[in-house]
């Protein structure tokens, strides 16, 4: 009889932790309402994917913004986005077409074309969150600040959390493209190449984390949890 009212309590006590976390999903999964306007700099704060494309982005570490413009086309944009790597800087233009929440891309007839990236739910007011899973599942946070709050960033760890993401990870803040280092300098080059080396060694360990992370990592802390309490029922 004890053994029966343990086992219910943990069921219950279960319930109660899941319950709000299931709701926060609930929300922060859900695509925006009503269409934020794109025109404008938007700065990449942090993103959240799969551990290859993780591990990329904190080994490479770059800054990266979008200017983005309205074309004479309705709910098309072009999108500059400006990426600096160790002093290193490209730029990449691309067409996005906007329907509501949706991002698609734009075939040549200016019509959306492809599977959409959905524009998520955030508290963040001058922020927005884009999900894509067309390649590789991809999760974004934009804002119009350079550094968001800690809240808003755990907010959007959530958000990473919910979808079973890796833990997001935060790029470089440096958006000074004045002194940008020239991609003919073979020294930069070179340094940029021992600077790879030196962290694809210091995240060797990080790589086979994601992986497991991947898996195990978002429900670990209930199950963890329930198996202790579990275990010392008997």
């Amino acid at each position: 009889m004890m053994k029966t009212l343990c086992v219910a309590a943990l069921v219950l006590s279960l319930s109660s932790v899941c319950q709000p976390a299931s709701l926060a999903c609930e929300k922060l999964l859900q695509p925006v309402d009503k269409a934020p306007d794109l025109s404008g700099r938007w700065y990449v704060i942090a993103i959240s994917s799969s551990c290859i494309l993780q591990l990329v982005a904190r080994v490479l570490l770059p800054s990266v913004h979008v200017e983005v413009t309205s074309k004479e086309t309705p709910n098309v944009f072009d999108f500059l986005i400006k990426m600096k790597m160790h002093g290193l800087c490209a730029n990449e233009t691309e067409q996005l077409f906007q329907e509501n929440n949706k991002l698609f891309g734009v075939d040549s007839n200016n019509a959306a074309a492809g599977d959409p990236d959905l524009l998520l739910q955030t508290g963040c007011s001058d922020c927005i969150v884009t999900k894509g899973d067309s390649v590789v599942n991809l999760l974004v946070l934009f804002s119009r600040r350079t550094n968001i709050t800690a809240a808003e960033l755990k907010e959007f760890e959530t958000q990473a959390e919910c979808l079973g993401l890796t833990k997001p990870q935060v790029l470089d803040s440096d958006h000074d493209f004045t002194n940008c280092l020239s991609d003919e300098d073979e020294e930069a080059g070179a340094s940029l190449l021992r600077t790879i080396q030196q962290r694809l060694n210091d995240n060797y360990a990080i790589s086979l984390k994601c992986i497991a992370e991947s898996s195990l990592y978002y429900p670990k802390a209930g199950f963890e949890w329930a198996q202790e309490t579990w275990a010392s029922l008997w």
